[in-house]
């Protein structure tokens, strides 16, 4: 096992590569273009520019293509809610840095598109049910790397550890999953100040020095008419914190969206440092009674779980070498059984949290429920080609399994010791 060579990866729990090989370098995300992320639904269709037609029935609701250039995904629809008077659902958030594609559908009728800078949105049909988190197969990757410091012959990559991606937690500011365990902690007087008052070095100046200004002074009042527009939660906080309202109340009057993305980075964090030592100590191939083992389909994804017992252990473990099935880690705040719950028990008292209090939270945290939820140690790469080389650029393409994150298969390749400098 080959130890991360960052020290941002190690704060995320991101502890180690499946790869052994020196990393090529260079830089990732020179334009938006050069990072394409296309949506693959649940029928296989590829969503991108070509897209204009798909019907799931006819009923109340209308199925459009979001196609976004740098953009946030939930101020975007908070933003088009507000535009078109209706609620729109999806499955999945889209890199933030990046030119993406992908389906969402609005709860009424909506013909025609929107055309906004960065933006676009266009209608396709019509469906009966609304898109749930995570129904799609996955999404196909175009991306560039520049500048490399060496050109590779071939690239033989066949799976990555499934730790969640450093989007999760933030990049510019790496602190979502620090929120989430103050909320999970109850404190929600250092989650406010924690998400509207600690500046990162990677920030914009301006937002810096106003965080910095927050940060010294906490005279909200005099502050409010300075916060930048971008900073539209931030805004709405304050402003509830200015009208006397306790910390709890102003956090929940953020989007709930916005708030499970918080408590689900902390759950991603935990996850993380649990694979991590899961690997170390135990491997990600090798089966043990207790774990939950789940076929994959034609995208790599899981499909149903089976528990790990006598009768059915030497059956799953050759699946699992095969690389047809793989160990499923339940998320914090699931049931868990075997060698994983002293994994699990050993992390939470290294994070200083309780067992019956992180069980407690995660059942019902905020009115919103984060049990049972089972998550691939591997996740296996579909249809991985170099599309073009040459001596200042790579270009490559491949298609990754839901919740699957592209800048983990990236690192395994660019092996960066400061992601952020190089476009992560």
């Amino acid at each position: 096992m080959l130890e991360t060579y960052s020290q941002l990866e190690k704060s995320l729990g991101i502890l180690y590569y499946s790869t052994i090989e020196k990393g090529i370098g260079g830089r990732i995300r020179v334009t938006p273009e050069e990072f394409l992320v296309e949506e693959i639904t649940p029928e296989g269709i590829i969503v991108n520019e070509n897209l204009k037609k798909l019907n799931r029935g006819k009923g109340n609701y209308t199925l459009a293509v979001l196609k976004k250039i740098s953009k946030p995904l939930l101020p975007i629809i908070s933003m088009i809610e507000r535009k078109i008077n209706a609620k729109i659902s999806f499955a999945g958030i889209k890199d933030r840095r990046a030119l993406t594609y992908q389906l969402i559908s609005i709860n009424k009728t909506f013909r025609g598109e929107i055309k906004l800078k960065g933006i676009e949105i266009w209608s396709i049909g019509s469906s009966k049910w609304k898109i749930y988190p995570g129904e799609l197969k996955g999404n196909r990757f175009t991306i560039v790397i520049r500048e490399p410091k060496e050109i590779p012959e071939y690239l033989n990559i066949n799976w990555i550890p499934g730790y969640f991606g450093h989007q999760r937690f933030g990049i510019t500011r790496p602190n979502t999953h620090k929120i989430g365990k103050l909320l999970v902690k109850g404190d929600f007087d250092k989650a406010i100040k924690e998400f509207i008052a600690k500046p990162y070095e990677y920030e914009p100046s301006y937002i810096y020095e106003v965080r910095k200004k927050i940060e010294e002074t906490w005279n909200l009042k005099s502050i409010i008419n300075t916060i930048p527009n971008e900073l539209i939660y931030e805004k709405i906080v304050i402003n509830s914190l200015i009208h006397d309202m306790n910390a709890k109340e102003a956090f929940c009057r953020l989007p709930k969206r916005l708030l499970r993305l918080f408590i689900e980075a902390y759950q991603s964090y935990l996850f993380n440092l649990i694979l991590s030592k899961r690997w170390k100590e135990y491997g990600l191939f090798d089966v043990y009674y207790g774990d939950v083992i789940s076929p994959l389909d034609n995208y790599f994804n899981p499909s149903i779980k089976i528990e790990v017992k006598k009768e059915n252990y030497e059956k799953l473990r050759k699946l699992v070498l095969k690389g047809k099935a793989v160990i499923m880690l339940p998320l914090p705040g699931s049931n868990v059984k075997g060698i994983n719950e002293e994994i699990y028990h050993e992390i939470f008292d290294l994070e200083g949290i309780k067992r019956e209090d992180i069980i407690l939270a995660f059942s019902n945290l905020l009115g919103m429920n984060f049990k049972d939820v089972y998550r691939p140690v591997v996740f296996y790469i579909k249809n991985f080609e170099i599309l073009e080389k040459s001596e200042n650029r790579i270009k490559l393409r491949f298609s990754l399994p839901r919740g699957c994150y592209a800048t983990i298969l990236l690192r395994e390749i660019i092996k960066p010791s400061d992601p952020k400098s190089v476009g992560f």
